[in-house]
């Protein structure tokens, strides 16, 4: 804070609807740090905004128009309803307001960044990108859509003004990533997910090919062959590919095929997803100048972010655990699943999986019947909507295609469940399914 004429200068007072959101978050710590006056409102109390509370950023637990007095910027996102108090009142007082991927964006213009973008492993391969780069003298700003123990608060990192490096989460489930402008610019891969919010399928795709244009050096899964970047990979095609991976418990030995020749892999966590993961930040970081042995060696210390095959509780003595996962695409799930049937190949695998938003489930109820089949035993919650209207939809359509799967109408049903040991619990789905392994968990670790 400086003075001028003797006087204070007046700090810019920006205000976030919604602060408690994970991309929401991280922003608003950023222009905290960044020297504003920032606050935020949100009626959920959570992890987050008990974070920000504890950073001296003011936050109100209940949406009123005199949370936005004074304030200089609103930022808000298409989720905040138009009669809410502090929108009304912002345009009432012809506060600029401003949408959150406009201000993330803008506040990205000065640094040179690195973006992952993809239906499926954005969080992952984005905290991959920033450990290496972390561990490679880089010192990135980073803004995650998860935690991470590698970020020193947890979703954000501030880094360095001197070399001016942001890696940075793109998420296309909303048009208007194509209008960023990244560096560098990983796409894991490109499913057609979250369709509800484009025009068509056309709209969809045309929305990445803006975003390939608009970045410097892109990266693309080649098995998949739907753009070709600057550098690929993948398993079968790709100018990196992965030809060998061998679990070992719970890290892997991963053997790769590279313009420098065969290289080793050794990375601390498990899943062949991962380890494609991995190999597109390898493909990245090498491609544009860093020494590959370098770039192999740094995920040495790797660990995964939150509610990513997060083994939350472990009892030797019963053999019982219980491992949360964020997993809500049907590829996500079969993924997870055969990764714990990986890790534990002596163990009865238990799902219990909560559906996210009922446009996916309708689009993608018979591939989730399918894909659940992997695990020992099925029990299917009801959908977290995320603000969606129900349209007719249940997940009990899942629950009758699969006749020993068993359906759970509320969580806290699954409190009364019988955790058996020698079991592998896995609490799998992006909406508030954590909240229930977290209770059971307290419950277990009296007992």
């Amino acid at each position: 804070m400086g003075f001028e004429n003797g006087k204070r200068e007046k700090r810019e007072k920006i205000h976030f609807i919604g602060v408690g959101g994970i991309g929401m978050s991280a922003q608003a710590m950023h222009e905290h740090f960044s020297g504003k006056e920032v606050s935020g409102s949100d009626p959920y109390s959570s992890e987050r905004t008990q974070y920000l509370r504890s950073l001296g950023i003011k936050v109100y637990d209940k949406h009123e128009e005199t949370n936005v007095e004074g304030v200089d910027e609103v930022v808000m996102t298409p989720a905040i309803s138009k009669d809410n108090p502090e929108y009304v009142a912002a345009i009432k007082n012809s506060i600029k307001i401003t949408m959150r991927i406009d201000h993330f964006r803008r506040i990205l213009e000065p640094f040179k960044g690195f973006a992952v973008t993809g239906t499926d492993g954005k969080s992952t391969t984005t905290s991959m990108l920033a450990n290496t780069l972390i561990n490679l003298g880089a010192d990135p700003y980073v803004f995650l859509g998860a935690l991470h123990n590698k970020l020193e608060h947890g979703n954000y990192r501030k880094g360095s003004e001197e070399t001016k490096v942001a890696v940075y989460e793109l998420d296309e489930s909303q048009p208007g990533f194509e209008q960023f402008c990244p560096d560098y610019l990983i796409i894991t891969n490109i499913r057609e997910d979250h369709l509800e919010n484009y025009r068509d399928l056309e709209h969809y795709y045309s929305c990445f090919e803006t975003l390939i244009k608009n970045s410097k050096f892109v990266v693309t899964f080649a098995d998949e062959g739907k753009y070709k970047g600057h550098a690929t990979y993948g398993l079968y095609s790709g100018d990196f590919r992965m030809v060998e991976r061998k679990q070992e418990g719970f890290r892997q030995i991963v053997t790769i095929i590279t313009p420098w020749g065969e290289k080793e892999l050794f990375l601390p966590v498990p899943g062949y997803h991962n380890a494609l993961n991995a190999l597109a930040v390898v493909t990245l970081l090498s491609s544009i100048g860093y020494n590959i042995d370098d770039v192999l060696n740094s995920f040495h210390d790797f660990t995964l972010p939150g509610r990513r095959f997060n083994v939350s509780y472990d009892s030797p003595s019963r053999k019982l655990t219980i491992v949360d996962d964020y997993a809500h695409t049907a590829e996500e799930v079969e993924v997870l699943l055969k990764t714990a049937k990986e890790v534990y190949p002596d163990r009865k695998v238990v799902v219990i999986f909560q559906p996210h938003r009922y446009t996916r489930l309708k689009r993608e109820v018979e591939r989730f019947s399918k894909v659940l089949q992997l695990a020992d035993e099925i029990y299917v919650t009801e959908v977290y909507g995320a603000f969606e209207s129900k349209n007719g939809v249940s997940a009990r359509k899942i629950v009758e295609s699969i006749p020993r799967a068993i359906f759970i109408e509320q969580l806290d049903e699954l409190k009364n469940l019988k955790f058996e040991d020698g079991a592998v619990y896995m609490f799998v789905g992006a909406g508030d399914i954590y909240n229930v392994s977290q209770e059971i968990i307290k419950i277990l670790s009296v007992q």
